[in-house]
């Protein structure tokens, strides 16, 4: 009882692990060292992007913890029983979230802040809007329906929802190009590329679904929507684009000069 009992304490009240703490626009942030000037301008960001999300109904978010040291979050992501450490990790039975800042920024770094609007631009209020989002679809469905979702459906829609707000926003976001980047094997090299890849393609399906098919979050989780069929349509999508900016382009270098 006393093991089980400190185990759900580090879930459930980790405070003394993390003694520095900031409370803005609805937020409790925790942090195991100074959080860098300026930070409630990254918790601006995130309560942009959760205000626009589709299952947002005024719900508190989960309490974050920013981890500054990766050996902390790290201790997190075992004790948790996750096999793989990613940018953040979320509790959502006990409301908590924790982030690897070290993580989100070597990913800014190594994929030079693009694709913009993904998970790989190495953003941290995307990165807390990311977790946010899961514990939306968790709140929505509960545990076991939340995890049966496909990881396609529930990674793809995360990133998603948190990159909905800055993408609407920005006048040179382009599903087409990112299409184009997805499919072009030069722009993934890297050794980390297959897994940033795949959920950049993730995030692409998701985004094709809601912005060209207007599907919704029901829609979404019926179980005859398959990633595979998915894809296909994106892909004869992309091919009709293709076909469509080609001949539109033709014909204006057939209009005739003025004079």
């Amino acid at each position: 009882a006393v093991v089980v009992g400190l185990y759900l304490a580090v879930f459930f009240v980790p405070y003394p692990l993390f003694p520095h703490h900031l409370e803005h626009v609805g937020f409790s942030v925790y942090s195991d060292a100074e959080l860098p000037d300026g930070f409630e301008g990254v918790l601006e960001d995130v309560r942009r992007r959760v205000d626009a999300m589709e299952l947002h109904r005024g719900e508190r978010p989960p309490r974050v913890f920013v981890c500054q040291s990766q050996r902390l979050f790290h201790f997190f992501v075992r004790l948790a029983g996750k096999r793989h450490a990613g940018q953040g990790l979320l509790i959502s039975v006990a409301g908590t979230a924790f982030f690897s800042a070290p993580t989100v920024e070597a990913v800014g770094v190594r994929h030079g802040g693009s694709p913009r609007h993904s998970r790989l631009q190495g953003s941290m209020a995307a990165a807390i809007a990311h977790e946010v989002a899961h514990d939306l679809v968790f709140s929505e469905l509960g545990f076991r329906q939340s995890r049966r979702m496909p990881v396609w459906k529930s990674e793809g829609y995360a990133d998603y929802q948190a990159n909905l707000a800055p993408a609407r926003s920005d006048p040179d976001n382009d599903l087409y190009r990112r299409v184009a980047l997805w499919l072009d094997e030069d722009a993934w090299r890297a050794a980390t590329a297959f897994i940033d890849r795949r959920h950049f393609g993730w995030q692409l399906l998701i985004d094709y679904l809601y912005e060209v098919k207007y599907i919704d979050f029901a829609d979404l989780i019926e179980p005859s929507l398959t990633e595979e069929a998915a894809r296909t349509e994106m892909l004869a999508w992309f091919e009709a684009e293709v076909d469509r900016r080609s001949s539109i382009a033709g014909s204006k270098e057939l209009e005739p000069l003025e004079g």
